[in-house]
């Protein structure tokens, strides 16, 4: 053991002066406080008089029970710890009133406890009494006024707008920047300095030097290269090549100097600089002068430069507004909160922060009163401010784990872990590991030892290694025992392969999992066994015990890494509850209820709507009726997902009597009547639902779907909307995108005593253990973040910046924060740990993969690990196969089903079902006593199947591309028949290509055997994770034919984006003239677009009380379809006009794609949506083009913006598209404008008659 180790002895503590405690994973950190505190006690300090402030709720409450049951202890056994003499009677009187104290023991989180100050000293810290809490984030609706009433005017702002390629885009961004700036940035303290200093403005560099705004400026506005020569001086560079004309590119005398100076004179703006054929290489290197090989590297350097120079200026404008508008939005907000008497979380800490800092602080006076000592616990997730706060206040006991500090995204600062503990000086360490086996300990040690935590080149030293030890001396009996498997001792720590896939890996340790916890032939004892840590108490009398799903964890990064092991375990029933659960409503049971909605909103199963029966049908709410007549249609044991989905598409179910129908029509007639709680209690009854899944392995799917279901009906109620209203809200927060570290989104509870594996982020793992713990971490690549950062300067003060080189600071405190991460991955196990490395890391050559940076370290550890450390680990070995037979998925569903019997769970869950249902009818109860009645929300275009009953505005007046249509004949795509159909798949489409960035994907997939991975330079692992996570959000069982439905889906994308569409100007389509969607840069192109429209507009008096009652609401619907999302909304510029269109995308199934067949289709299905499409998009442009109330704007009317600005309407029919040729693609516009008011008008005429006929019926 190193002598620089300072243990700690109760026997030594004085709390005389501060300490730090440094208390690696499972040294026994929360019992030494328990030390602290019984010390303090010992020596007459109240317990009133000692703060504890620690970092979460659950801790603050497990510690109060910790600090109770070790005084009840004291008082049993008359001394605080075998070592210590007996107490005496003084100090017994101690610590019996401590125990009649402890239920109001001080112990807090740092924001529990400053609203604690603000509330008993408000006049000391210059608050009000009765502050109300408020989010920042609502600091949004500040920004809407900013741009509304004061930007509006700011000559800086009115720029960045008119220079904008989209306006909508930069208001959006500017609000998303402000949001996070004004959260991040802390204003002045007490002093006036800056809390977090905001970085000047970043200016690009050309060269050595950083040009100023006004050279970028006129370097932008250069548009030939003679103005570019004199704008950037490029004279002394032309000289040099001039006087080298004999010199060539190439050591075969190929691109001569000549040709490379004329290519350059040639130049124009929005051109490369010079011809591509001209490259570094060998002969400039190593044949040219040394000056002219310069001239050249910087002529490169500008090539570069000027292919994005506009962003590069726009770009500079829009930091210098928000780095000077920062400041200014914070005070304001500030001053707003004050104003109201309101507060958030960060300002309780600076009030509190502020107060205590002030010279002659009657707050700082009052608290170091109230409070004799503080100790601090998980101290290495603090920051700045609370650290002033406490130092400035208290004498310290700070307990905490440099390694284990992985908050910084929620403000936790590692580097004032350093600075104070530098300040505090006298160090304790927590070194013996009471809670691993010696395997994981020693496996640990060897991981994490050498090079792990030396941090990457100009980065701070924050985390020195030290090893950890196994329980030694008098504390030896406490060691573990290692695990065993058949009775053998096995290692604790198993490494798998090299180029392990995600998918065979969470199938190899799902296969583990089911094989460790079966039985042996003697029927009592599992396959593995680990030690027991309550050996010893009552009814544990062994020193190893038998495994349940329960002692099993799987920790990730980030929710997606979840999702592949999960699928697994779904497939086999393995019982798996996820400790928190964000994102509740990307789930699948979410999808079900989407589902379910949607079958009871469909007025019949006629036509496209038997498609929503066929969704219903293979939902948890009728699924185990479709099986049961599958198996005795076709004898079939098990069936797969594809296999069910294809069933419920059978004529059984065509029978309007059907049961399952008649039950939907039931649950119908209710929401029509607004009977909400009514339909919901229905469909639990109906369905019996929640007794088919009470076995314990769909005990977290019973809890999402009574969650997501009660959250359903009380929409309804309190936002007094439709059906069709709630799905649409369903649908927009299935697709809120997740935050990898986010651990406070929507929960679902956890039934701590399910025998289920535990799934977690290891974010959420952080001070538990598990017997078994299995890292599915590291195989997803990071997410692109977004300004501002926040970083650290040299002397440790935070900084705020926007700029690329804020982000690179940032993106390199992360790495070294994920180091921390896998740390704590690593250490949560007790007993055994499976760690995975991964295919995905490494290139076809076994280099490491430059996609996966982040994670190189760890790369590195376990390749060194796994040379060096052989006797520490075993190999595991992959179990894989079994996942891709429908037999091996049965027989791991009978072991389950075995293991879960054995235990004896499967019945003991009734009785706490029955509980669960009863307050679940409770909670029906009282959701009957709302009131419902409709109101104007909003509808999806895309969900309006608009058939009328003939085809709005035929071929006199609408205009459709018709000429040169293809022909039936089909290209055979390869396993389209298993491909699945219907609405789920649809939806996975649209959002496979609502995340596509179409320039991007067509720069990175240039043929489609690169999209589809066939191409080993090609990186497609981005394409296929979107694919396999949209899929699986739908609930799709792509797992078990991953390959085959990844190539289809990349191929029906390729196509659609790559496909041909003809050119609409107005009234004319060109089909001579091309273009593809790949074509469209990012901000050309935006998906899931708003038109908030008004249906009346077009005649006003339509909306007047007068209009038939059938008429009015026939009007008031269109109303609400009119607004809606579209698909997709983009602009090209054609002939110097910029012409906008809307495409729509169809996954339709059709026999054929002839034009003829799609066009039949369009005319039947879509006549009134493509009427709607074109009206609003026209009244959306009024908006730009038309004249303004106020005077402004281009004044042209309806028809002049249809002639000049209209783009037409598009249909991609996915699975029909072909990127050579325009198969598959329907086109669409009108005569004039006249006939699409025309049109319009019949719509407005058909809603009223369906209302009308409705009325009669």
């Amino acid at each position: 053991m190193s002598e620089e180790i300072n243990e700690f002895k109760i026997n030594k503590f004085t709390p005389s002066k501060s300490i730090y405690i440094e208390a690696s994973a499972g040294t026994g950190k929360t019992y030494t406080i328990q030390l602290i505190v019984a010390r303090m006690l010992t020596e007459g300090t109240p317990l009133k008089k000692i703060l504890i402030v620690t970092y979460t709720e659950k801790a603050a409450g497990e510690l109060k029970d910790r600090i109770r049951k070790k005084i009840d202890e004291v008082l049993q056994k008359g001394r605080i710890d075998k070592s210590e003499p007996e107490l005496s009677p003084e100090q017994m009187a101690n610590f019996r009133k401590a125990y009649q104290d402890v239920d109001n023991a001080a112990i807090f989180t740092i924001h529990s406890f400053c609203q604690k100050a603000l509330k008993e000293y408000a006049y000391d810290a210059g608050r009000p009494f009765d502050m109300a809490m408020v989010d920042d984030s609502a600091v949004e609706d500040m920004v809407d006024q900013y741009i509304r009433d004061k930007w509006s005017k700011d000559d800086e702002f009115i720029a960045l707008l008119r220079e904008a390629e989209s306006a909508s885009s930069l208001i959006e961004n500017l609000k998303s920047y402000f949001i996070k700036a004004v959260d991040m940035y802390k204003g002045v303290d007490a002093s006036g300095k800056e809390v977090v200093t905001i970085d000047e403005v970043e200016m690009p560099k050309l060269g050595e030097k950083a040009l100023s705004l006004e050279e970028l400026q006129k370097i932008a506005q250069a548009k030939k290269f003679e103005e570019l020569v004199s704008t950037l001086h490029l004279e002394g560079h032309l000289e040099i090549f001039e006087a080298n004309t004999d010199k060539f590119f190439t050591k075969k005398n190929t691109g001569p100097i000549p040709e490379f100076l004329s290519s350059l004179k040639k130049w124009k703006k929005g051109t490369p600089l010079y011809d591509g054929s001209f490259k570094d290489g060998k002969c400039p290197q190593e044949d040219w002068p040394k000056n002219m090989y310069a001239s050249f590297c910087y002529l490169k350097e500008l090539k570069g430069f000027l292919s994005d120079i506009d962003k590069k200026v726009e770009k500079v404008k829009l930091h210098k507004f928000l780095i000077a508008h920062t400041p200014q939005l914070f005070d304001a907000w500030q001053a707003y909160k004050a104003e109201n008497k309101l507060q958030s979380f960060n300002d309780m800490i600076l009030s509190v922060h502020k107060a205590v800092m002030e010279p002659g602080s009657a707050l700082k006076e009052r608290l170091s009163a109230q409070y004799t000592y503080a100790i601090i616990d998980e101290f290495q997730d603090t920051n700045q401010l609370q650290w002033d706060i406490f130092s400035n206040v208290f004498q310290n006991f700070v307990v905490g784990d440099p390694k284990q500090s992985i908050y910084s995204f929620q403000g936790a600062d590692v580097n004032v872990y350093k600075k104070a503990t530098g300040e505090i000086g006298k160090k304790i360490d927590l070194v013996h590991n009471f809670r691993s086996t010696d395997g994981i300990i020693n496996g640990c040690n060897a991981l994490f030892s050498g090079n792990y935590f030396a941090p990457a080149e100009g980065m701070p030293e924050l985390v020195k290694f030290t090893d950890s030890y196994p329980p030694e001396g008098e504390n030896a009996g406490q060691k573990k025992k290692a695990p065993e498997i058949d009775g053998n001792e096995v290692r604790s720590i198993w490494l798998s392969e090299k180029d392990i896939s995600a998918d065979s890996f969470a199938a190899t340790a799902v296969a583990h999992i089911i094989d460790w916890c079966s039985f042996r032939e003697d029927g009592k004892t599992t396959r593995l066994q680990v030690f027991d840590k309550d050996y010893g108490k009552p009814g544990h009398d062994s020193v190893l015990k038998n495994v349940t799903f329960k002692d099993f964890a799987i920790l990730a990064k980030s929710r997606s890494e979840m999702e592949n092991i999960e699928s697994i375990m779904r497939s086999v029933g393995v019982p798996y509850t996820q400790y928190k659960e964000t994102n509740l409503f990307r789930s699948r049971e979410c999808a079900e209820w989407i589902s379910l909605f949607r079958a009871i909103n469909a007025p019949d199963f006629s036509s496209w709507n038997r498609q929503l029966l066929s969704e219903v049908l293979i939902t948890d709410f009728f699924k185990d009726v479709v099986a049961e007549r599958e198996r005795a249609t076709r004898g079939s044991e098990q069936s797969s997902g594809l296999e069910e989905l294809h069933y419920a598409e059978s004529k059984e179910f065509d029978d309007p009597n059907n049961p399952e129908r008649l039950q939907i029509a039931s649950w119908r007639t209710l929401a029509l009547k607004r009977r909400y709680a009514e339909m919901l209690e229905r469909i639990y009854d109906d369905t019996q639902i929640e007794y088919r899944l009470m076995d314990v392995s769909r005990l977290q799917s019973m809890a999402r779907l009574r969650q997501i279901g009660n959250y359903a009906i009380d929409y309804l109620y309190n936002h007094r909307c439709s059906l069709d209203d709630l799905i649409r809200h369903l649908q927009g927060l299935a697709r809120y995108e997740e935050s990898a570290d986010d651990e406070n989104g929507d929960l679902v509870e956890k039934g701590s005593d399910f025998n289920a594996v535990q799934v977690m982020t290891i974010h959420a793992s952080k001070g538990l253990e598990f017997p078994v713990v299995i890292s599915v971490a590291g195989f997803k690549q990071l997410p692109n973040s977004k300004p501002p950062y926040i970083t650290h300067g040299k002397d440790d003060s935070l900084h705020l910046g926007f700029g690329d080189t804020a982000k690179e600071c940032r993106q390199r405190e992360e790495m070294e924060e994920w180091k921390r991460l896998f740390y704590v991955d690593f250490t949560r196990a007790s007993s055994l740990l499976l760690i995975p490395r991964y295919d995905v890391w490494y290139k076809s050559g076994g280099e490491k993969s430059g996609h996966f940076k982040h994670v190189h370290f760890l790369m590195d550890a376990l390749e060194n690990f796994a040379e060096n450390s052989k006797g520490l680990y075993d190999s595991l070995l992959k179990k894989d196969q079994w996942v891709t037979a429908q037999e091996g998925i049965a027989e791991k569903a009978n072991l389950v089903k075995d293991i879960l019997a054995r235990t004896n769970e499967a019945n003991s869950n009734t009785v706490d079902l029955d509980k669960a249902i009863t307050e679940q009818k409770v909670e029906i109860a009282s959701l009957q006593g709302k009131v419902a009645s409709a109101s104007i929300m909003q509808y999806s275009y895309s969900s309006l199947s608009g058939r009328a009953e003939t085809p709005i505005a035929e071929a006199d007046d609408s205009r459709t591309e018709k000429e040169g249509e293809s022909t039936a004949e089909e290209i055979p795509v390869p396993g389209m028949e298993n491909y699945p159909r219907g609405t789920k798949v649809g939806d996975a489409l649209h959002n496979i290509l609502e995340r596509m960035r179409f320039k991007a994907f067509g720069e990175r997939f240039k043929s489609l055997e690169d999209a589809l991975g066939h191409n080993s330079n090609i990186e497609t692992s981005e394409l296929e994770n979107v694919i396999e996570e949209e899929f699986k959000a739908q609930s799709l069982p792509i797992a078990a034919h991953k390959k085959e439905w990844t190539e289809i889906t990349a191929r029906l994308v390729w196509n659609t984006l790559h496909a041909s569409l003809p050119v609409i100007e107005g009234a004319e389509i060109h089909r001579d003239a091309t273009f593809r969607l790949v074509e469209l840069p990012l901000n050309d192109h935006k998906p899931e677009v708003q038109f908030g429209m008004n249906a009346y507009a077009g005649n006003p008096e339509d909306s007047g009380t007068d209009a038939p009652p059938a008429e009015t609401e026939a009007l008031t619907i269109l109303h609400r379809v009119c607004k809606g999302f579209i698909d997709l909304l983009f602009v090209r510029e054609v002939n110097k006009q910029k012409r906008y269109s809307i495409l729509d995308w169809k996954s339709d199934s059709l026999e054929n794609y002839s034009d003829a067949e799609i066009k039949k289709k369009v005319d039947e299905d879509y006549s009134v949506q493509r009427v709607l499409y074109s009206y609003c998009l026209i009244q959306w442009l009024k908006q730009f083009y038309g004249k303004r109330a106020d005077g402004s704007g281009k004044g042209l009317d309806e028809q002049q913006i249809f002639e000049q600005h209209f783009g037409g309407i598009y249909y991609a029919f996915l699975r029909g598209t072909d990127g050579a040729t325009s198969k598959g693609i329907y086109a669409h516009t009108w005569k004039d404008y006249a006939s699409l008011e025309k049109a319009y008008g019949e719509v407005k005429k058909l809603m009223s008659k369906k209302k009308k006929d409705e009325g009669e019926n």
